[in-house]
C-alpha cells in the first residue's frame, strides 16, 4: 500500500516527504475507491482536511495522496509525529525559536509552520497533543501568523493543512481534552479510511504485492502463498490492520526454507484465531449481519442497528450516519432517544 520515498530526516518528530513520488493505492474495495475520488477532489483545494482511522490503515499513505494530487505538489509536505514532541518543545518545534529565546537556543530554528510555507503541513496523531500545546497550535491555525519563540517580528505563511488521528475527536472535545475550537478548525472535511477487516477483497492484493516487494528487497525467488494460507488470511480479522498484515508476510518471506507459504507457518495468532468483531444477538455470526430474534419490535430493530453500526466503524458517527442513511444530526437525535452510551 505504500511506496518508499525519499525522506529527508529533520528530527525525530518531523519529517519532509519530497515532491514528485506518487505513494501507491492498492485496493479493490468500493469503499477505498470512492475515498480516493474524494481526496482528488479535496486535493484541488486549500481545504482543511482531518484523517480518520484505527492504527496501521495508512492515514500517511492517504495525506501523500492529497499532496500528489494538489496545487502544492510540487512543495515539500512536512510530516510532525504530535505525540512524540515533548511538552516543553512543542512552542518550538511548531513555531520556531530565535537565538538566546531560552537556555540550549544556540541558534535560530525555523518550526513547522514555516518549513511549510507554501506547502502542505501534516500534523500526525494529533490526538495525542496535550492541551498546552493545541493552544499553542490555534493561533497559527486560524490566521496563519505567529512570533518564533523569543522573537518580535510576526510571521506570515500559507499553509495547508492536513491531520490525522486513530481517536475519536468529538468525543475527546466532550472529555475536555481536545478544545472544541481547534477540532472544528480541523475538521472542515473529514476523510474516514475503513480497517481492513471491513474490506477483506483487498487482503490478496495487498499480499501478493508485498511478497514481491520482500522477494526484490532480499533477492528471493518465485515464491508462492498457498490458495489455504490466503484463505487464512483473509478471514483473520487484522486489529494492527495493513501494517500488522505487512508485518507478517515479511516475517513468512524471511523465515521459509522452501518456495510455498503453507498456513502452518503463519503465527498461531493468526492460524488459530476467531473474530472479535461480532453483530447481532448472537456472537457466533459474521460482522456482515444482524441475526435478530423474529417477533422483536421494529424499535429495538433500530436500535440494535445503529449500536452495531457504530461498533463496525469504532464509533465514527460520521461514517456510520453515512452506512445507515441518516444524516448526522438525524443520528445524533436517535442516539439521545435511545440513551447510547459511549462504546468501551
Amino acid at each position: 500500500m505504500e511506496k518508499h520515498s525519499s525522506i529527508d530526516q529533520k528530527d525525530n518528530n518531523t519529517k519532509n516527504i519530497h515532491c514528485g513520488e506518487k505513494p501507491i493505492l492498492i485496493t479493490q474495495s468500493p469503499a477505498m475507491l470512492d475515498l480516493y475520488r474524494k481526496i482528488k477532489l479535496v486535493a484541488k483545494t486549500k481545504a482543511t482536511v482531518l484523517i480518520t482511522g484505527e492504527n496501521g490503515t495508512g492515514k500517511e499513505v492517504f495525506a501523500r495522496l492529497i499532496h500528489y494530487h494538489s496545487l502544492k505538489h510540487n512543495k515539500p509536505m512536512v510530516t510532525v509525529n504530535c505525540g512524540a514532541i515533548p511538552g516543553e518543545l512543542v512552542e518550538s518545534e511548531l513555531l520556531g525559536h530565535e537565538k538566546g529565546a531560552f537556555t540550549g537556543a544556540d541558534s535560530q530554528k525555523m518550526g513547522c509552520f514555516e518549513m511549510a510555507d507554501k506547502g502542505i503541513l501534516f500534523l500526525d496523531e494529533i490526538g495525542e497533543m496535550s492541551l498546552n500545546a493545541q493552544v499553542k497550535l490555534l493561533r497559527a491555525v486560524e490566521t496563519g501568523r505567529f512570533r518564533r519563540v523569543g522573537g518580535k517580528a510576526e510571521i506570515q505563511v500559507d499553509v495547508t493543512l492536513i491531520s490525522a488521528t486513530n481517536k475519536i475527536l468529538s468525543d475527546q472535545v466532550k472529555a475536555g481534552s481536545f478544545r472544541e475550537d481547534l477540532f472544528y478548525r480541523l475538521n472542515v472535511i473529514e476523510l474516514y479510511i475503513p480497517p481492513l477487516r471491513h474490506r477483506k477483497e483487498d487482503i490478496p492484493l495487498l499480499i501478493e504485492f508485498y511478497k514481491n516487494c520482500y522477494c526484490d528487497a532480499y533477492g528471493l525467488g518465485n515464491i508462492q502463498f498457498s490458495e489455504e494460507t490466503i484463505e487464512v488470511l483473509t478471514n483473520y480479522d487484522w486489529p494492527g490492520n495493513v501494517r500488522e498484515l505487512k508485518n507478517n508476510i515479511e516475517r513468512c518471506l524471511v523465515l521459509l526454507e522452501g518456495d510455498v507459504i503453507t498456513p502452518d507457518m503463519l503465527p498461531v495468532s493468526i492460524s488459530k484465531s476467531e473474530s472479535k468483531y461480532f453483530s447481532g444477538y448472537n456472537e457466533d455470526h459474521s460482522n456482515q449481519y444482524l441475526h435478530i430474534p423474529v417477533g422483536t419490535s421494529l424499535e429495538e430493530i433500530e436500535k440494535q442497528a445503529i449500536k452495531q453500526t457504530l461498533r463496525s466503524v469504532d464509533n465514527n458517527k460520521t461514517e456510520a450516519a453515512k452506512l445507515l442513511g441518516f444524516a448526522r444530526k438525524t443520528l445524533h437525535n436517535k442516539l439521545d432517544r435511545y440513551n447510547f452510551s459511549e462504546p468501551q
